[in-house]
């Protein structure tokens, strides 16, 4: 396959570790999977398998984590649910203002609205790890970089 961006050189394939920016977290990085390489110009081009188990991966990996959630967590989780910010305001009983300044960081959810969110990622069921201790704090922890596998067509956590 040609480069689609300078169409001069045949794309390289590699496995290897892919920074997966494209999903708005700074910390996601997926491990072995096939990347296509340009060797002339460097274009990347990934090929990610089951986006949507990717994406059920981080969401569950978001709603277990202690700490409060990041405002580009926040951002993901509404994107996982399908939300407009509109729905997700009406869904969250808040208003459209209030979601655009926890998207932003401008305003910290409140604890209830981030259960609340956490509780409906899950779909419901028990969050069993949750360590509210830190949540009750109000201490925001900074996000350590998440290494997901691909293992039988299923995305897991890196040990």
């Amino acid at each position: 396959m040609m480069c689609e961006l300078c169409d001069k050189k045949e794309m390289i394939e590699v496995k290897e570790k892919y920074h997966y920016q494209e999903c708005g977290l700074p910390n996601i990085l997926l491990d072995g999977i096939l990347l296509r390489k340009c060797p002339e110009c460097g274009n990347i081009m990934p090929l990610i398998p089951s986006l949507s188990k990717l994406h059920l991966a981080i969401a569950r990996t978001l709603i277990m984590k202690s700490g409060r959630l990041a405002p580009e967590e926040i951002v993901f989780l509404r994107k996982y649910l399908g939300w407009s910010g509109v729905d997700f305001a009406r869904n969250m009983h808040s208003t459209s203002s209030s979601v655009s300044k926890w998207q932003s960081g401008k305003e910290k959810m409140s604890m209830q609205a981030e259960l609340l969110l956490r509780e409906m990622v899950a779909r419901g069921k028990k969050i069993e790890d949750y360590r509210s201790y830190d949540v009750e704090k109000g201490k925001h922890v900074k996000s350590p970089t998440v290494i997901l596998h691909l293992e039988e067509r299923e995305w897991k956590t890196a040990a």
